[in-house]
C-alpha cells in the first residue's frame, strides 16, 4: 500500500530537519543579541569610566570642600536637555537617591545597591559590573560614580547611568530591527543550505530504504519464493547500520526461503505419508476382511484346516496392522516430544542378547545368522532401557527384512572414544543407493530396493533416530549398493 508523502520517512526527517534549523537559528540570533548588548555595555562603560568625576569638575559642583545643591540642580536640568543618553543621581552614604535628573515619577526605586559601586571605587579597573537602575525596578546598567565632595571625606555619591532610559528605547528599537534583519539572513542561510545538505542526505538515505522495501514487497508478492535475483548478499562498503540492514535481510530471506522450502518438502513428505499410510492399512485390512468374508460364506465347505489357515492368516494381518498402528502412535509421542527419558545404568551387551534371542527364529526362517561381538571391556551404559531396546529391534528387524537369504548380521560394541561405546549393527544385504542414504532416517521412506515387499511401514528408522536425537547422540549408516548397510550409533558410558 502506498503512503502519501506526509507519512513518508523522507517527509518526516525534512521537517525535522527544518524545526531543528529554525530553533538553532533563533537560539543563535537572540544569543547574539544578548553579547552584542553585553559588550555594548561594556564598551560604553569602559569609555565613559571618569565621566561622573568630570561631571563634578566641570561644573563646579564641590567648593571648597563642601556640595553646592544648586550647581548640581543647574548640572541635573542642563543635561537632562542636552544629554537625555545619561541620567545622574546623587546619593548619600546609605545609596538612598536625594535628587535626580529625571521628571518627577520616573523614578522607581528610592534607594540603590551599594555594593556595586563599592567594588568600582576600590577598583577602577573592573568595568562589567552593572549597577542597578533608578527607572526599573530590577533592570541594571553601565554607570559611572564619583564619592562627593571628595575621595577623603564622601558625603554620598554621584551616580551617573551610562546608558538612560531615552537611549535605551532608541536602542531597544534599533536592536528589534537588527534582530529580525540579521535573524532573517541567519535563518534563510542556515535553512536553505541545512536544508539543501539534509535533503541531500536523506535523499540518499532513503533511497536505499526504498530499494530495500520494493525488494521486501516483491518477495512477499511473490510467496516467498523469488530472491535470488534481489537479495544478493549486499557489500559492506559503506559500512553502516543500512548496509547492516541490508544484510541481515537478506540472511532472513535466506532462511525464510530454506524453511519455506523444507515446509513444501515436509507438504510432500505428508502427502507420500498419508499415501502410505492408506496403503499399508488398506492391505491388511482388505487381507482381514477378505479372509472373514471367505469364512462366513463358506465356512461349511471349508476343512477345519482350511479355517484354521484363515483365521491364522487373518491374526498375522491383524498383528502387522496392530504393529503399524503402534508405530504411528509412538512416533507422534516421540514427535510432541511427550516422552521423558527414564535413564538408568544397564549393561547393553546383555541387551543385546535379550533382543537377539527375540529374532532368533525369525531369521532362522531365511537363514540368517546373528552375530553378537564386542570390543569394549566395560559395555554400561546410561540410557532409558526401553527405547534402546526399540532402537536394537527395530535396526535388527530391518536388517533381517532386507538381508538376503543364508547370509549374516553382525552386532558390534566398541569403545569411540570421549566416554561414549558405539553400537553398529551391519548386515550384507542389497545396501542403500547412495542418493536416498541421507533420506532413510525419514518416516515412510523405504530404499527402492529388489527386497522391497508389502508390509514394512517405513516407520523403523524414524522412530529410532527420534529416540537417539532424545538422547542427544549421534546416528549414520554407510551402505554400499549390493554389499550391504551398516547402522551405527552412539551411548553414553556408565
Amino acid at each position: 500500500m502506498k503512503n502519501l508523502f506526509i507519512h513518508t520517512l523522507y517527509f518526516k526527517s525534512a521537517a525535522g530537519l527544518a524545526v531543528i534549523l529554525l530553533i538553532v537559528g533563533l537560539s543563535y540570533t537572540i544569543f547574539a543579541s544578548y553579547m552584542a548588548n553585553k559588550i555594548n555595555q561594556s564598551s560604553i562603560q569602559q569609555i565613559n569610566r571618569n565621566l561622573a568625576l568630570n561631571l563634578v569638575r566641570d561644573n563646579k559642583i564641590v567648593h571648597d570642600g563642601h556640595i553646592d545643591k544648586k550647581m548640581m540642580k543647574d548640572t541635573f536640568m542642563q543635561y537632562m536637555k542636552i544629554n537625555p543618553s545619561i541620567e545622574i543621581y546623587h546619593l548619600d552614604l546609605q545609596g538612598r537617591i536625594l535628587d535626580y535628573s529625571a521628571d518627577p515619577g520616573k523614578v522607581k526605586r528610592e534607594v540603590v545597591n551599594l555594593n556595586p559601586i563599592k567594588q568600582r571605587l576600590d577598583d577602577s579597573d573592573l568595568l562589567d559590573i552593572p549597577g542597578d537602575d533608578p527607572r526599573s525596578e530590577t533592570g541594571q546598567k553601565a554607570f559611572s560614580v564619583t564619592p562627593i565632595p571628595n575621595l577623603q571625606n564622601p558625603q554620598g555619591y554621584l551616580y551617573v547611568m551610562l546608558q538612560g532610559e531615552e537611549l535605551t528605547r532608541v536602542l531597544g528599537m534599533r536592536s528589534q530591527q537588527s534582530i529580525v534583519y540579521l535573524g532573517g539572513i541567519v535563518l534563510a542561510g542556515s535553512l536553505l543550505a541545512g536544508l539543501f545538505i539534509g535533503l541531500f542526505l536523506f535523499y540518499r538515505i532513503n533511497r536505499r530504504l526504498k530499494s530495500l522495501q520494493n525488494k521486501v514487497e516483491q518477495f512477499v508478492e511473490s510467496d516467498f519464493s523469488n530472491s535470488s535475483s534481489n537479495f544478493e548478499q549486499p557489500k559492506l562498503l559503506l559500512n553502516d547500520e543500512i548496509s547492516e540492514l541490508e544484510n541481515d535481510i537478506s540472511l532472513m530471506v535466506n532462511h525464510i526461503q530454506q524453511q519455506w522450502l523444507a515446509l513444501k518438502q515436509q507438504d510432500t513428505l505428508r502427502r507420500e505419508m498419508i499415501a502410505n499410510i492408506s496403503h499399508d492399512l488398506r492391505t491388511p485390512l482388505a487381507s482381514v476382511q477378505g479372509y472373514l468374508e471367505t469364512l462366513s460364506v463358506k465356512f461349511d465347505s471349508l476343512s477345519d484346516e482350511e479355517k484354521q489357515s484363515y483365521i491364522s492368516t487373518a491374526v498375522k494381518q491383524s498383528a502387522g496392522l496392530r504393529k503399524l498402528i503402534d508405530s504411528l502412535f509412538e512416533l507422534a509421542k516421540l514427535d510432541a516430544e511427550e516422552h521423558k527419558l527414564k535413564l538408568e545404568n544397564f549393561p547393553l551387551l546383555e541387551l543385546v542378547y535379550d533382543v537377539k534371542a527375540k529374532f532368533d527364529i525369525k531369521a532362522q526362517q531365511k537363514n540368517i545368522q546373528l552375530q553378537i561381538q564386542t570390543q569394549a571391556e566395560n559395555t554400561s551404559v546410561c540410557a532409558d532401557l526401553g527405547l534402546i531396546e526399540r532402537v536394537l529391534d527395530n535396526l535388527i528387524d530391518n536388517a533381517i527384512y532386507y538381508s538376503h537369504k543364508n547370509s549374516e548380521i553382525n552386532i558390534t560394541i566398541a569403545e569411540s572414544g570421549q566416554g561414549q561405546l558405539s553400537v553398529k549393527v551391519s548386515d550384507s544385504g542389497c545396501g542403500i543407493p547412495e542418493n536416498q542414504q541421507a533420506l532413510v532416517f525419514e518416516r515412510f521412506h523405504q530404499a527402492h530396493t529388489p527386497e522391497r515387499k508389502d508390509g514394512h511401514s517405513g516407520l523403523g528408522l524414524c522412530i529410532v533416530k527420534k529416540i537417539i536425537e532424545l538422547h542427544q547422540q549421534q546416528l549414520w549408516v554407510e551402505s554400499k549398493l549390493d554389499k550391504g548397510s551398516q547402522f551405527n550409533f552412539t551411548l553414553k558410558s556408565a
